[in-house]
């Protein structure tokens, strides 16, 4: 039996998603360093596949202790991601202090750094079966250049920052891009079947509705 867990950051109130199976677990943004490896120790899972919706740091920031940790777990990634995680720029580790700040979190500190490149990378879709589920992933460029979506089974969906409920999509961030969002993402986004679970990068999941498909 499938069992689903979301841990969120307090600092960066960023989700990571922790998918269970028979011992086995899939992570998406894994995005505390310290509460993602212990919750797996916790349960007893060990991590077999790692995804990341994008490379921001917010949603990565557990990656490498996950990788020392688990050096079996393998990482797949978007091409473009995989090339973000390894800049500070596009992963936003240089700009992470001033943005908590302007999210009203003061006096942190956020030293900039990198992660090594994904195991496996894909242009367009990747897609597997683990433990009997369907993960697919898609690459939906705009919020960020190696954005991705991930669906569960068709019934699941991942849908790091975009589908954030209350929230427009950010496109102005380094790398971003309202054209990219325009041709490829926002049409996706617009004929997501109602009925499908939405596990947003930030916030409480939901099940999407008709409206709330075209409101973003």
């Amino acid at each position: 039996m499938l069992e689903l867990e979301r841990q969120t950051d307090p600092l960066t109130e960023s989700n990571c998603y922790l998918l269970g199976e028979g011992g086995g677990a899939v992570i998406i943004d894994p995005n505390d360093p310290v509460r993602v490896p212990a919750r797996l120790e916790e349960l007893g899972w060990t991590p077999e596949l790692i995804l990341l919706t994008h490379e921001h740091c917010d949603h990565m920031a557990g990656l490498e202790s996950l990788r020392e940790r688990w050096p079996q777990a393998v990482v797949v990634t978007s091409e473009a991601c995989s090339a973000g995680i390894q800049s500070k720029r596009l992963n936003m580790t240089q700009l992470m202090e001033v943005y908590l700040t302007f999210r009203g979190k003061t006096g942190v500190s956020y030293p900039p750094f990198v992660c090594r490149p994904a195991d496996r990378t894909y242009g367009d879709t990747w897609e597997t079966v683990w433990r009997g589920h369907r993960l697919q992933c898609t690459a939906l460029p705009g919020h960020t250049p190696g954005s991705a979506g991930i669906f569960l089974d068709g019934t699941t969906f991942f849908s790091g920052d975009y589908l954030i409920q209350g929230e427009e999509v950010i496109l102005r961030l380094p790398g971003g891009s309202a054209d990219d969002y325009n041709a490829h993402t926002k049409p996706l986004l617009d004929n997501l079947a109602p009925g499908l679970q939405i596990c947003p990068g930030h916030g409480a999941p939901f099940t999407l509705t008709e409206r709330s498909g075209h409101d973003h």
